[in-house]
């Protein structure tokens, strides 16, 4: 597995390939968006870290030359701002490499915000030793 930075449009790429054939993401996203398609997450997420956050590194995750999913953090603020990987590397092997990508750009104490619904998303971070720091009915706060 390695990594590599995005531009816009493979950004795009990216999105859609960690979501594809992943039905449940439409009950994890944020409650305040109605998304129906995963054109309409590609474009939210895009749009949203484009306007967002002006310190976003993108970076695209492949196995071997194929594109398999993404994370994106600002390291100024030492913050994991979004990631999905695609649902056919899922497994226990793949997940602890893309962890071990995300964790050689964030180095030491760094933070998450996820939608409180989106659980699948903190199980793995806790998992991968984060702790829930705050959290209320729409956003859930997690650091290293």
């Amino acid at each position: 597995m390695k990594t590599k930075t995005l531009d816009k449009e493979t950004f795009k790429d990216a999105i859609r390939v960690a979501f594809e054939d992943d039905n449940a993401i439409f009950l994890l996203y944020c409650p305040n968006i109605k998304v129906n398609t995963l054109d309409d997450i590609v474009n939210d997420v895009s749009n949203r870290i484009r306007t967002d956050v002006t310190d976003a590194t993108v970076k695209g995750i492949y196995e071997g030359d194929k594109l398999i999913g993404y994370y994106v953090y600002d390291l100024p603020h030492k913050l994991l701002v979004s990631f999905g990987l695609n649902k056919g590397y899922r497994s226990r092997k793949y997940l602890n490499k893309f962890w071990a990508c995300i964790r050689s750009d964030l180095k030491g104490m760094f933070q998450c915000f996820l939608w409180t619904r989106n659980g699948r998303g903190i199980k793995w971070l806790q998992k991968n030793g984060m702790k829930i720091a705050a959290t209320d009915s729409l956003i859930t706060l997690l650091i290293s």
